[in-house]
């Protein structure tokens, strides 16, 4: 992870995680942060598409990973702009892809906040493309999976920190 983003989670007060509809990756990644007990408030929305419920492949795969049934099902997607009174300055947002990571343009206070999800991995960034149109499930929650383990670590780390 580098140091933009670990100086960036030292004082960060939520995580929130975009994608376009909040059904697959960023609903994943949100559930899974949830699970695994995040220690900063977690939350997740969709730039593009108005959704209804999690995409089922995506409970499929957090139930693989220990999730309750009743947990995943009680995930409802939200879209962005309902959550323009919650969105704090001191949060951190991790957008799978780079129009994920553009789309904080429209909430200044959160620009120099904004990364592309793949950079807690520590590697080049690159995009976590949407699994709808590309059929690369397992390779994408594998790498959300890794992302947001890295990610829960640093927190607890940061927290942990004098």
């Amino acid at each position: 992870m580098d140091a933009e983003i670990r100086s960036t989670l030292a004082d960060a007060s939520g995580v929130l995680f975009l994608c376009s509809g909040n059904v697959v990756r960023s609903a994943f990644a949100d559930l899974y942060a949830r699970h695994l007990g995040c220690p900063l408030p977690v939350r997740s929305a969709a730039t593009t598409y108005e959704t209804e419920e999690i995409h089922p492949q995506s409970a499929r795969a957090l139930l693989k990973l220990g999730l309750g049934r009743e947990e995943i099902l009680e995930f409802r997607p939200t879209f962005i702009r309902d959550l323009r009174d919650e969105l704090d300055p001191d949060w951190i947002v991790f957008g799978m892809t780079a129009e994920h990571v553009s789309a904080m343009s429209l909430h200044p206070r959160l620009r120099g906040r904004t990364f592309l999800m793949t950079r807690l991995l520590g590697q080049e960034a690159e995009p976590i493309e949407d699994p709808l149109f590309h059929d690369h499930w397992d390779e994408a929650f594998d790498t959300i999976r890794r992302c947001v383990d890295a990610l829960v670590a640093a927190a607890r780390e940061a927290r942990a920190a004098p």
